[in-house]
């Protein structure tokens, strides 16, 4: 440890950029719980409520790639500030029309904005977070959204029993526009020029940071012909393959599938998500201990995301067999727990490879998370009506999660994909460092 810190950078990761990803997951499943009693009191058909629904994810992919380069550009302070703001005032402003076009513009708007979240958070972790601490810092980042599910469902549904449906539109509206307003007065982009941020947290931050070089005219561009861009984003569609069947076929499987009843199953499906929730976070130690011990990018990225991948097949198989209950369901909290290791991987890895072009890493590995929260159920739902039963779906996307495995082969993590930089040591020269900022050395 070093003298004279206040651990910000922690506080910033826990307080500002967690709580604001957390009120996004809320946002977004506002529409999905409210839908039957909006379409019951608009009366919308299904066709229009399911545009409705489906416009969000389309426009939040869209947004991606532009949201995340605007963050490297602009500083993900100005970025995340005025898209939550809009994305606020969107959920305000959507139960004072009445009409399709209305809530279907609504809801484009609230996708585009909040595509500019995650890779503005991603951001915001590089540039707070030596590399030995990004997976822990990932790890809340990747908390606030998991928190989401197991807090939205219940908390929308007793709002609209309670107060009605515009309720929970307000209120989640007027929580955005409260932790927008804090995140701009507390967050800055750069740690020195934070008014909180001590000298000797400073060096330490800078001084396990490798130097990066401005990009090169052309270099984004360049990516795109590169293979392990592609594949990074390809790994990730088949991760999200897997993550897609909890966020929307689980609590049709236990009822179908496994003959629970409906008190039953909101039991039980909300136990994966808490069993991610907590695998974040041990992840995101897991990985900066592996980190600090051997000093290598590649030992502590690519065996803890093939083993993850590997692990969530096994048990998504296992649990697809299993005869009882208490199997199935330890056996489903394991692969999403597993789910959980990978994606701590995935985003430190997207600042490994990104490095200048790190936002647009994290937009571009979005871009086929949401297209593979699209095709994933559709995917599964095909499959379990041409075979007839749920255990070929399963097995479908553990399939897709050995691929995922044999991918990460490629990745090479500690290889950016654009030039070749001079990498600062994972345990590097602290004190020398803040000898020159403050004139004294700091104790470790």
């Amino acid at each position: 440890m070093i003298r004279n810190t206040n651990n910000l950078r922690w506080k910033i990761v826990m307080f500002l950029v967690a709580p604001i990803t957390f009120v996004m997951t809320l946002d977004r499943a506002a529409m999905t719980v409210a839908a039957p009693t909006i379409q019951k009191e608009f009366g919308l058909s299904i066709v229009q409520m399911s545009m409705i629904l489906t416009v969000y994810f389309w426009t939040y992919a869209l947004g991606q790639m532009p949201a995340g380069r605007m963050a490297e550009r602009k500083g993900s302070r100005k970025v995340l500030f005025s898209t939550s703001v809009m994305w606020s005032l969107m959920m305000i402003a959507t139960p004072l029309g009445s009409t399709f076009a209305w809530l279907f513009g609504c809801r484009a708007i609230l996708g585009g904005a909040q595509s500019a979240d995650w890779s503005s958070g991603i951001v915001a972790v590089k540039r707070w977070f030596p590399r030995s601490e990004r997976a822990s810092g990932s790890s809340f980042v990747l908390g606030g959204l998991y928190l989401g599910p197991i807090v939205a469902a219940p908390l929308t549904a007793w709002t609209i029993l309670n107060f009605g449906w515009h309720a929970v539109f307000y209120g989640f509206g007027v929580l955005g526009l409260v932790l927008g307003a804090i995140w701009w007065l507390g967050y800055r982009d750069n740690p020195r020029d934070h008014p909180l941020a001590t000298p000797e947290e400073v060096a330490y931050i800078a001084a396990g940071q490798p130097e990066e070089a401005a990009a090169p005219p052309g270099a984004f561009l360049r990516c795109f012909r590169k293979p392990r861009f592609w594949l990074f984003g390809i790994q990730y569609f088949l991760l999200v393959l897997i993550q897609s069947f909890y966020t929307t076929w689980l609590p049709t499987y236990l009822t179908n599938a496994r003959g629970l009843s409906l008190k039953t199953m909101g039991m039980y499906a909300s136990l994966p998500w808490v069993a991610v929730f907590v695998a974040v976070f041990l992840a995101g130690r897991v990985c900066d201990l592996l980190l600090r011990r051997t000093d290598s990018i590649y030992w502590a990225r690519t065996p803890v995301a093939m083993l993850g991948f590997v692990i969530s097949a096994a048990t998504l198989i296992g649990a697809s067999r299993a005869a009882t209950m208490p199997v199935v369901i330890t056996l489903l909290c394991a692969s999403f727990a597993a789910v959980g290791f990978v994606q701590v991987v995935v985003w430190s890895a997207a600042q490994d490879l990104g490095r200048t072009f790190t936002g647009v890493m994290s937009g571009w590995t979005n871009v086929w998370g949401a297209l593979s929260n699209v095709a994933g159920p559709v995917l599964v739902a095909f499959t379990v009506k041409v075979t007839g039963n749920w255990e070929s779906g399963l097995v479908l996307i553990a399939t897709a999660a050995a691929f995922g495995a044999i991918l990460w082969i490629f990745l090479h993590p500690e290889r950016p994909l654009e030039g070749v930089e001079a990498v600062a040591p994972v345990r590097s020269a602290m004190p020398n460092t803040v000898e020159t900022l403050t004139g004294s050395s700091a104790e470790h």
